[in-house]
């Protein structure tokens, strides 16, 4: 089966329509992958970049951008780099003030045991982060 690396650009012209041309392309490779015609390959980095595009540009809400992205990231025919650690990062993202960065790094710092250096406040709360 072929695979895709479907860039942020896609992936927005799928969530939000705009550009409707582009949208309609965009669902269509979605589409394809949902039918089993192709896989989709979505990294960690364009769910950061999808992330600050839907809250900074489209200013939407937090809570709509984390439910937005967990619908996207469970259609049939996507594969998520690193799923466990980005579906978590989605989890604290909208349980806290963390952003998607941070909140991956807590991920990461919960499943290797290794604690992000940090002096941030918001990312010592939870327990996953220390100043050595």
């Amino acid at each position: 089966m072929s695979a895709y690396w479907p860039d942020t650009d896609i992936a927005l012209r799928f969530l939000t329509g705009d550009l409707a041309a582009l949208a309609e392309k965009a669902r269509g490779i979605f589409r394809g992958a949902e039918e089993g015609r192709w896989q989709l390959v979505i990294h960690p980095l364009v769910v950061a970049e999808i992330v600050y595009a839907l809250l900074r540009l489209y200013e939407l809400p937090k809570s709509k951008v984390v439910g937005a992205l967990r619908e996207l990231l469970t259609l049939p025919g996507v594969r998520v780099i690193e799923r466990s650690a980005v579906m978590g990062a989605l989890e604290h993202m909208g349980k806290s003030r963390l952003g998607c960065t941070d909140a991956f790094h807590v991920e990461k710092a919960r499943a290797t045991s290794t604690p992000v250096a940090t002096s941030d406040a918001d990312l010592m709360q939870t327990g996953f982060a220390e100043l050595p």
